[in-house]
């Protein structure tokens, strides 16, 4: 297959499974994780051939990292799936160290800044697909950093649609909902012992309103960037895939 994709958070979680199931298909792949350790874990991977994969260590919230990054870069690239993302809590009424400018850095910045740095690299056809969220399509009481990152990442990925579509490179932005991951089971207790419940009372309360009445698998979400990665998904652009119907906290 020969070609090339760059997938960012993918040490763990969501960005993990994209890689795998990637790994499978016989993409090349180039993978970002923040951590020293998370690094190590990929490179012990055997899903993760090597001469197939490289592994760089780069933190998408700082600048200056990215930048690095982007001039040592030097290889044609099919795809660019910007998937780190963080999120943190906080309301308007908080006090405390406030999580805007980390959020909007990862989430929002990285995306922007790798992919104009790396345009040049990216075939034609080529392909990017977003990691939005349903949080990108629907507000959340103290959430207003990580929506405004979402909402930002969806608004970009309509820009990029009109302007690289004449290339034939395609912008896609996915919107999970929950997921089941790490980072979700956490959420999951401590939202649970705010409403006084146990967790598996408030999964299931969360799941009720949901088509499929549990979370999606990572593996879901990897499956529907893997298609928007693919040739099949050549006449789609510009689009934004919210995965099951929208769940907000009262």
């Amino acid at each position: 297959m020969n070609k090339l994709v760059l997938i960012t958070g993918a040490g763990r979680g969501i960005g993990l499974e994209i890689a795998t199931i990637l790994a499978q298909k016989g993409y090349d792949l180039a993978l970002i994780t923040k951590s020293s350790e998370s690094a190590d874990v990929l490179r012990q991977n055997n899903t993760f051939m090597q001469g197939k994969t490289s592994i760089w260590q780069v933190d998408v919230a700082d600048k200056q990292n990215i930048q690095s990054f982007i001039q040592s870069w030097n290889q044609p690239l099919w795809g660019i799936v910007n998937n780190a993302g963080v999120v943190q809590t906080m309301t308007l009424m908080q006090t405390g160290i406030d999580p805007w400018e980390q959020i909007l850095h990862t989430n929002l910045d990285a995306p922007y800044l790798l992919v104009k740095g790396l345009l040049p690299y990216i075939t034609h056809p080529g392909r990017i697909v977003n990691i939005s969220s349903q949080l990108g399509k629907e507000g959340r009481a103290g959430y207003s950093a990580y929506c405004a990152s979402k909402f930002g990442l969806i608004g970009m990925t309509k820009c990029w649609a009109k302007e690289l579509g004449q290339v034939g490179v395609t912008v896609n932005a996915v919107c999970p909902g929950w997921v089941e991951t790490e980072m979700s089971g956490q959420d999951i207790q401590r939202m649970a012992q705010e409403h006084q419940m146990t967790p598996e009372e408030y999964y299931h309360a969360i799941c009720q309103p949901l088509e499929l009445k549990r979370f999606n698998s990572t593996e879901e979400v990897a499956h529907l960037v893997a298609f928007l990665l693919s040739e099949e998904a050549s006449g789609i652009t510009g689009r934004d895939w919210l995965m099951q119907t929208i769940w907000n906290e009262e």
